[in-house]
């Protein structure tokens, strides 16, 4: 303001007469007062930009308190109510059975239901000891004093590996997860594709059962087309994994194919070479071929180095 006042009075004569009469003391006020507002206005400015970082940075770390009291309640109400573990993982193979656990402690009025979580929308698949879908698949096994509410799927198909929840309704309902994870097992023999033997020694064939998971109902085995579990002379054993044909006395009727046929899982397949005992095989014959392989090779090194030597003569 003083310095409009003073340019109005440079320019007129009039007014230079009121601003002289003016007391200067008046001027110094108004810029006294100018500073004290400025300085005032910085300084809330500065409080209101601390106080809402302030509020930030508590609503942060509440949120942040929230998260991890609801992390632990929810893992230690689930905990309460289930005695499997959360995410546990189950293996089973194609047209196999899966067994899906899911124990829970004693509770008082809850239901507990199965529901498949990774298809859209998540199918509800049983409700207490009943099947809510059209698949008689899928079944409940239950026993009141293990507490077991097992999910049990037959025929597995590999459309069935996924994810399952296994839920109770308490308030608030209270769930654990389990994944099923689909195998194809196949059937391998050793020493496929061909084994020769000799005739009227033994045929010992192994069939191993790879990527299984429960054992075989069954293994058959076909020569050619023919099942022969239970010839005259044929002997089949079977454990979990693995299953053993012998037969005795082995001729040349018994030369062909031969296939390993577990159930739920690829079968192998094996030529067999079964050999009489020509002169050409016998051991004598054998060891001639030799004697005669040894002399031929030793004479062709003799006419070599003979062969050089006449060389070397004509060269020197």
């Amino acid at each position: 303001m003083c310095v409009l006042f003073f340019l109005i009075s440079s320019t007129d004569p009039i007014m230079a007469v009121i601003v002289h009469s003016l007391n200067i003391y008046t001027c110094f006020f108004f810029v006294v007062s100018a500073e004290l507002m400025l300085t005032s206005t910085s300084l809330i400015y500065e409080d209101m930009v601390k106080l809402s970082r302030d509020k930030r940075a508590y609503e942060t770390h509440r949120s942040r308190d929230n998260v991890v009291k609801s992390s632990s309640i929810s893992s230690s109400g689930r905990g309460s109510v289930f005695a499997t573990a959360n995410s546990t993982s189950v293996a089973a193979q194609i047209g196999g059975t899966a067994k899906l656990p899911c124990i829970v402690r004693k509770f008082n009025n809850g239901v507990v239901s199965w529901i498949r979580k990774d298809i859209t929308p998540p199918t509800i698949l049983t409700i207490g000891l009943g099947t809510h879908i059209a698949d008689d698949r899928f079944m409940v096994e239950h026993a009141r004093h293990l507490q077991n509410w097992d999910l049990v799927i037959k025929h597995v198909r590999p459309s069935d590996a996924g994810l399952y929840e296994c839920q109770v309704s308490t308030h608030p309902a209270t769930s654990i997860f389990i994944e099923l994870r689909v195998t194809e097992a196949s059937a391998e023999i050793i020493g496929a594709p061909d084994l020769h033997v000799r005739a009227g020694s033994s045929l010992r064939l192994v069939c191993t059962i790879l990527h299984s998971t429960e054992p075989p109902v069954y293994v058959f085995w076909y020569h050619d087309q023919k099942m022969i579990n239970h010839d005259s002379g044929v002997s089949v054993t079977i454990d979990r994994t693995t299953s053993v044909l012998q037969l005795r006395d082995a001729d040349t009727t018994h030369s062909g194919n031969y296939t390993c046929d577990p159930a739920n899982a690829i079968p192998a397949y094996i030529n067999v070479h079964v050999l009489n005992a020509t002169e050409e095989e016998n051991p004598a014959a054998m060891l001639h071929a030799s004697s005669s392989g040894v002399s031929t090779a030793l004479f062709m090194t003799i006419i070599l180095i003979v062969a050089i030597n006449i060389t070397l003569s004509l060269d020197s």
